[in-house]
């Protein structure tokens, strides 16, 4: 098997289509096909799953992946260090306070005892803050709720995983005896900034309460801001579950019932439609699946 055939692989399994795939490598979908089977015949398994047009890993395809992205890292590191360029790849990451203090950590641990040479560079702020900054390339990939439709032209999303958002407060409230709608009449209430993706559908949910008037005492996403004055006082604060998941698994801070199932949205990896990601953002892909299917 060549270098080629590995690179064919991964663009396929990144794509998700052969279409795709093709017009990231400049070729003719005829040939990326051919060689697709090329390769499966050279492995002797089936490595996608084809639905449609739609292609996805097989359990060998996604062994097979994991060893191909390390052999790639392994080349590219054997080039740059018979060319002397030892320089440090850093990846820059766009990050949601949901993923920042949910899924992050541990992948960034993993990351950092595997690519000891690579550095991730990581920038935190609103959706569509990042969202710009991923447009312009300022950043190679940014990790968050999924962009709405209008926001997608030139862009990709991987789903990862299913975030509900909660109303959260210190453990023992007396509102949490209450019914929802009187706890935050009664209470000063925190609020995700109007610039966070979240805050439409946290204001959907207050209209349909008949709490469309509710004027919060403060407006924000950020943890350590809000979890001070939640575990000190009687505030409510509205946000996705991932950014508060340690203080509720603890039991330092309790949900509300608030009874709608579409207080959720889906997290995943949003990259720049058609951008080509170097072994590392790959590697870092790949820590990021196999961390949000545990």
């Amino acid at each position: 098997m060549s270098l080629r055939h590995v690179r064919v692989f991964l663009a396929i399994a990144e794509a998700g289509t052969v279409s795709a795939a093709a017009r990231r490598l400049h070729v003719s979908q005829p040939a990326l096909s051919k060689t697709l089977a090329d390769i499966e015949r050279i492995v002797g398994h089936p490595l996608f799953d084809r639905t449609g047009r739609k292609m996805t890993l097989t359990v060998p395809g996604t062994l097979f992946r994991r060893h191909a992205l390390d052999a790639v890292h392994s080349l590219e590191s054997g080039l740059q260090a018979i060319s002397g360029d030892g320089a440090t790849e850093t990846l820059s990451v766009g990050l949601l306070p949901t993923v920042a203090a949910s899924l992050f950590p541990d992948v960034a641990r993993r990351y950092a005892h595997d690519r000891p040479a690579s550095v991730i560079s990581v920038t935190t702020g609103p959706h569509g803050y990042l969202l710009d900054r991923l447009r312009r390339g300022d950043i190679d990939l940014m990790v968050g709720r999924m962009p709405e439709p209008s926001e997608m032209a030139g862009l990709r999303f991987a789903f990862l995983y299913e975030d509900s958002i909660e109303l959260v407060a210190r453990a023992g409230h007396p509102g949490l005896k209450t019914d929802v709608a009187e706890a935050v009449r009664a209470n000063p209430v925190i609020l995700p900034t109007r610039e966070s993706i979240i805050r439409k559908i946290v204001d959907g949910f207050l209209a349909a309460q008949g709490l469309a008037d509710l004027r919060p005492i403060l407006e924000t996403v950020s943890p350590n801001l809000a979890l001070p004055l939640l575990l000190d006082t009687d505030m409510l604060w509205f946000i996705s579950r991932g950014v508060v998941a340690r203080e509720l698994s603890s039991g330092n801070l309790s949900t509300f019932d608030l009874g709608a199932g579409y207080m959720s949205g889906a997290v995943g990896i949003t990259l720049r439609q058609g951008a080509e990601t170097t072994a590392n953002a790959d590697y870092l892909i790949e820590l990021l699946h196999a961390a949000a299917s545990n």
